[in-house]
């Protein structure tokens, strides 16, 4: 989308410019990682007046800790959630067609 319409749509719209606004400080505190900055936000957007982003920082509000140290901590489990994808995806692949043997061979090719 091109900038001139999106700085339209928040000229039109207040609520919308403040969407926006929410959405890129939150976007900002996912891509530098600034877990310090966190409950801010969250007061911040569930002051905003806008339900959506109350509901979601209700919900980030709710697992603050968990939240926080997906935040500040250097871990990820992404590739093992990687890893559980890939094999749900060969599963569902032969669901009614296939038994383990099969399963077990297709996870064993797709390595």
């Amino acid at each position: 989308m091109p900038s001139t319409y999106i700085d339209q749509l928040r000229q039109g719209d207040q609520s919308i410019g403040q969407a926006y606004t929410l959405s890129q400080a939150f976007l900002a505190l996912v891509r530098e990682r600034r877990g310090d900055a966190l409950e801010a936000w969250i007061t911040e957007a569930a002051a905003s007046g806008l339900e959506a982003l109350a509901r979601f920082a209700q919900g980030l509000r709710d697992d603050l800790a968990a939240v926080k140290a997906g935040l500040t901590l250097p871990w990820s489990n992404g590739p093992v959630e990687g890893h559980v994808n890939r094999l749900k995806v060969l599963k569902r692949q032969g669901y009614g067609r296939a038994g383990v043997g099969l399963l077990r061979q297709r996870v064993m090719q797709a390595v």
